[in-house]
């Protein structure tokens, strides 16, 4: 009777050791995307349309002026396949696959193939057995830590994947960029270059003007100094060139040769933002996606660290073959063998290291929503910037083209008041170096809007999701 009683009574742990076991075990679902952004986002308000969202203007269509470039469209398929960086990202991300398939190894059993032969006449601890035999292990995943282990193996995999993926984005953003500034460069070397004759001339008119008593001496030492400092700046512009087409090299993966060759103009003028572009299409960014999925694979590390607290069962099944030449038992030992058995481990105490574990996932997963939300507001403070500044540059844009043509216009009366006698070769020089000198910060004003829009396009993850014109050809006057 007192027998029957305890067996009911193990019985009755067991049971309840099975209960708690699986109340404890690991959450296989990944939490709701809205759910970590909620979480992530707690107490910040967004918008449902950009805040700094331009109105529609009366530019020219296109979403980049040189997304149509052949010779861009060239660059940046010559950076993705070339570029060192990117190369080594693909191999994280190689690396990242490959880990994601150790993560799912423990769900598969292990089979293990030995044998062993000796012929010593003193065998080891007084038993030498021969033979060979092939043995299958398999852990059951009873409480789901093998299979948490897995999901955050795949979470971390698509994370990498979705950082390569960004990764390519900015590849292709940096190349934009880096062509533009190469065009800027080349044309300020030119305009400068412009200067830099008309200075020269303008002082050897002051000389002669000198000559004939119309000026000062003092006057013609300003033009001299003036000539030497346009001749300091068509240096310097030269300098940025090169550098800039070093940089465009580096990026597509050639020897900075400063040998490339860019176009001298821009190409043709941007289309206008879209009036409330949604927010919504910031979730399309690599980064974000790759931000969420460090969240998840924070998450399963907890789960998997909360199963192993409990209980972990494996079975062994073998078969094999075993001889002695020493001893000989009841059953005989030269005969096939078929072991069975199973092992049970339950960490009942470890000083608190699985606890505290668990306590360290805890953390990192709060560490993840807050860093999932500080990419979130830093891809925000990306758009808005863009946007804004896409404002403004094109307001300067405007003042500055519309200041070169009526410096054009102020040249072409000079030279027409030249031909008639009414003007001398001092004041068309005075025209020529205004007008360069206006088309140089036009240059630098239209190369830094389309640059913005290769950050906006960065920041949002693509386009506008709208439909626009096909870019227009024309170029912009006055560049």
């Amino acid at each position: 009777m007192t027998t029957h009683r305890q067996s009911r009574r193990n019985r009755a742990a067991w049971l309840a050791a099975l209960v708690v076991g699986m109340t404890a075990c690991a959450n296989l679902t990944a939490p709701d995307p809205g759910k970590i952004y909620d979480q992530a986002m707690s107490g910040v308000v967004v918008p449902a349309a950009w805040g700094t969202a331009a109105q529609a203007s009366a530019f020219r269509p296109g979403w980049i002026g040189f997304a149509d470039d052949g010779q861009l469209k060239l660059l940046i398929d010559e950076a993705l396949a070339h570029n060192p960086d990117l190369r080594a990202a693909g191999s994280r991300l190689e690396q990242a696959r490959l880990q994601m398939r150790l993560a799912g190894a423990d769900l598969q059993p292990t089979v293990t193939l030995g044998g062993k032969y000796s012929d010593s006449l003193q065998p080891a601890n007084g038993l030498d057995i021969n033979g060979y035999g092939v043995v299958l292990n398999w852990e059951l995943d009873l409480w789901g830590r093998a299979r948490a282990e897995k999901k955050a193996g795949e979470a971390a995999y698509r994370s990498a994947e979705a950082d390569y993926v960004y990764a390519r984005q900015s590849l292709a953003a940096m190349t934009a960029r880096a062509w533009l500034l190469a065009i800027e460069a080349t044309r300020q070397t030119e305009l400068s270059m412009q200067l830099r004759d008309a200075a020269g001339a303008q002082t050897v008119l002051m000389e002669r003007r000198e000559q004939v008593g119309k000026i000062s001496a003092q006057d013609v030492a300003v033009a001299r100094a003036q000539a030497q400092t346009s001749e300091d700046a068509a240096l310097q512009a030269e300098q940025v060139r090169q550098q800039a087409l070093r940089t465009l090299e580096l990026l597509v993966g050639r020897y900075p040769s400063a040998s490339i060759a860019v176009p001298s103009a821009l190409p043709g003028d941007l289309a206008p933002v879209p009036a409330g572009v949604p927010s919504d299409l910031v979730e399309r960014r690599p980064d974000l996606i790759a931000a969420r999925k460090r969240y998840e694979h924070a998450f399963f590390n907890r789960e998997e660290a909360r199963a192993a607290r409990l209980p972990r069962v494996a079975l062994n099944v073998g078969a094999g073959r075993l001889t002695s030449e020493f001893l000989q038992f009841k059953d005989g030992l030269g005969s096939t063998v078929y072991p069975v058995g199973g092992k049970l481990l339950w960490p009942l105490f470890d000083a608190g290291r699985l606890k505290t574990e668990v306590e360290i996932r805890d953390e990192q997963q709060r560490e993840a929503a807050a860093e999932y939300a500080r990419t979130i507001l830093t891809a925000f403070t990306e758009v808005e910037n863009a946007l804004a500044a896409d404002t403004m540059l094109q307001q300067r844009e405007r003042s500055l083209s519309s200041q070169t043509q009526a410096l054009q216009q102020a040249l072409d009366a000079a030279r027409t008041q030249l031909r008639v006698g009414k003007a001398d070769r001092h004041d068309v020089l005075d025209r020529e170096l205004a007008l360069d000198a206006a088309r140089i910060a036009l240059m630098r004003v239209a190369t830094e809007r389309r640059t913005q829009r290769a950050n906006l396009h960065l920041a949002l993850g693509g386009d506008f999701g709208i439909p626009l014109p096909p870019a227009a050809g024309a170029g912009v006057p006055g560049r």
